[in-house]
């Protein structure tokens, strides 16, 4: 298994695995993880030899807990809106690959690991995994395209309570939902995923290009009006530069529960 920095690529055939890895911080995603999933999604994308990518954790405990906050600069939600930002970069780069791409979930998934997660084709869960959205309990704010991918996957009623309750789901709740595809116990869970992937590398390749395309374009299909977005970037910004933005960074640095004021 090859190493770039903080990704581990593994081609066998036409599957290919990369593995966030950053086993002691429960896999937390930074810039130059994500850069890096993007640049190799680019390189397999071009070579044209890989019909399936596997995205998993290193080690058992996490797919992804989310993105490093200790990496959050102070333009990065203005970066998220206009589309610069890392996390969105590597998710692009996810929905652009022209074949099939599995989330192995095999240890708990959060926040921006949990959106990786839901922007591949297909989730496959370990049975104990927890699953959620916690911006709301740090103080910061979550990207338009993030949220409009779960509105997309598990509707309006479960977006608002993964979003604004904030709380985890487990791997249960989250299949009853649409959250993940499957759910499997450990021992089962990389045999049943490589089964899948293996399934689906021996179907037409210009057919399923041809329908992942067209499946992310009516996703895709969802616009502001200028007025809006005028709205939404004039929020973006009041939470960018309020204090229970800086104080929900420092509690997460200190490790304790933050004091939110509502400014």
């Amino acid at each position: 298994m090859a190493r770039h920095g903080e990704l581990l690529i593994e081609e066998k055939g036409s599957i290919c695995t990369l593995v966030l890895n950053r086993p002691e911080k429960r896999n937390l995603t930074t810039p130059n993880m994500l850069l890096q999933l993007e640049r190799v999604l680019k390189k397999l994308k071009e070579d044209e030899t890989v019909r399936c990518v596997i995205i998993r954790g290193a080690g058992e405990k996490a797919f992804s807990s989310g993105y490093d906050i200790s990496a959050i600069g102070e333009n990065d939600m203005m970066r998220d809106y206009e589309g610069h930002h890392p996390l969105i970069i590597a998710a692009k780069s996810i929905e652009n690959f022209p074949y099939p791409v599995i989330a192995m979930i095999n240890g708990h998934a959060f926040g921006a690991g949990l959106e990786l997660a839901v922007t591949c084709d297909m989730r496959i869960s370990v049975d104990n995994a927890m699953l959620g959205m916690p911006p709301a309990k740090l103080g910061v704010i979550y990207t338009f395209s993030g949220i409009r991918k779960f509105l997309n996957l598990v509707g309006l009623g479960y977006t608002k309570e993964l979003f604004l309750v904030g709380n985890a789901i487990d791997s249960i709740k989250a299949e009853r939902i649409g959250l993940v595809n499957y759910i499997k116990p450990r021992e089962e869970i990389e045999e049943f995923t490589y089964g899948l992937a293996i399934e689906m590398v021996k179907n037409a390749p210009l057919s399923m290009k041809t329908m992942k395309l067209m499946i992310n374009k009516w996703q895709q299909n969802q616009n502001l009006n200028k007025e809006e977005e005028e709205k939404l970037k004039k929020l973006i910004i009041e939470v960018q530069s309020s204090g229970d933005y800086k104080e929900g960074q420092q509690a997460f640095a200190e490790k304790r529960k933050p004091k939110f004021k509502g400014r």
